[in-house]
């Protein structure tokens, strides 16, 4: 399904990338050191990079696969999934409000990650 020439899986991604920005924001500005609510939005996001993956298997054996590269494609889901991982280890190992601000980040970063993908299946 496109909304705006860009696939559900963005969509989805621009919502839970977005709410945990502003759960992990909120947490950061109340100087909370990273909590359940903040690394478990990224647990989250963790599992719905998981799914997308399963996905885009399964569409590349089902459809003609990526109109752009395919291993760029799968190099950026790689290293999109690569990312909420650190960022969650890194706030285990970092207590302190700075590593709720990094797990803040990862959001902004994967919603552009995925319109990259997005870019590259459809349209290159």
């Amino acid at each position: 399904m496109m909304i705006a020439g860009l696939d559900l899986w963005f969509w989805i991604c621009v919502v839970l990338g977005t709410v945990s920005t502003v759960i992990c924001v909120i947490q950061f500005l109340r100087g909370v050191a990273a909590d359940d609510w903040s690394q478990g939005s990224i647990i989250v996001l963790q599992g719905f990079l998981m799914v997308y993956f399963v996905g885009s298997i399964i569409m590349q054996l089902v459809t003609d696969g990526p109109k752009g590269d395919w291993l760029e494609y799968y190099g950026y889901l790689l290293t999109a999934m690569i990312i909420p991982a650190g960022t969650l280890t890194w706030s285990l190992s970092e207590r302190t409000k700075w590593s709720t601000l990094v797990l803040g980040v990862t959001g902004p970063v994967l919603i552009i990650m995925v319109l990259r993908m997005n870019q590259l299946w459809y349209y290159y």
